[in-house]
């Protein structure tokens, strides 16, 4: 592998214009971006110790494969040249994305729309590589059958979902205290309210409410 120090305008962030390597993933928060800037303000040595990876693309032009928000940084920061590490161009498109997808997960995030859509056909590449993907979240059977029901199924006959309401408690609170104690426990900040022919319903919080606040407790408690 080549090293050597290229003309930042000769090099461009992977974009998806190399065939088989879909366009960068990784995710850029502002304050990820601000702390490489940073970096690279503070220690310049350090591009020399870990360069830029690209491969040769077209007309003497290079496209970054590991290193894109460090280029984005050189060029803000005014530098004419960075040292590269050039890969030959004709090096296996499964190897490039090798190489982007590992410097991904080791020193950034990725962002879940480009995987999902851009490299929706390397994922079993990416989880191999190391990559994680979020679990499917468990299926609610209680809710399914509930869905699944109709008329003909039920033993009585349905009443329609939109005008199904059970006032099942009453809630007191002598102070506001309590009252707002309620409110972010449940992270409601605005209560939920209907009305009913001429009777109207404020501050209502339904057992959805209850259900979701007790399992956020749950998976805090087992993290």
């Amino acid at each position: 592998m080549e090293r050597k120090e290229i003309d930042v305008s000769l090099i461009t962030p992977n974009k998806g214009q190399v065939p088989g390597l879909p366009r960068n993933p990784r995710l850029v928060k502002k304050e990820r971006y601000e702390a490489t800037r940073r970096s690279i303000e503070e220690s310049p040595e350090m591009l020399e110790l870990r360069e830029l990876i690209v491969v040769e693309y077209m007309d003497g032009k290079y496209v970054v494969v590991c290193g894109n928000l460090r280029l984005r940084a050189c060029k803000e920061l005014g530098y004419k040249t960075v040292p590269c590490k050039v890969l030959p161009a004709d090096t296996p498109a499964k190897k490039l994305r090798e190489y982007a997808s590992k410097d991904n997960i080791n020193y950034g995030e990725n962002d879940k729309d480009i995987i999902a859509n851009e490299w929706a056909e390397f994922q079993s590449e990416l989880a191999d590589w190391g990559m994680e993907f979020d679990q499917p979240k468990p299926k609610d059977k209680f809710r399914e059958r509930f869905e699944a029901m109709d008329n003909d199924s039920a033993v009585y006959p349905l009443i329609p979902k939109y005008d199904e309401k059970h006032e099942l408690f009453i809630i007191q609170s002598s102070n506001e205290v309590d009252s707002n104690w309620l409110r972010e426990v449940l992270d409601m900040q605005h209560m939920r309210s209907y009305k009913t022919g001429k009777v109207s319903k404020s501050n209502v919080i339904s057992i959805q409410d209850f259900r979701d606040a007790i399992t956020r407790g749950q998976k805090g408690a087992e993290q």
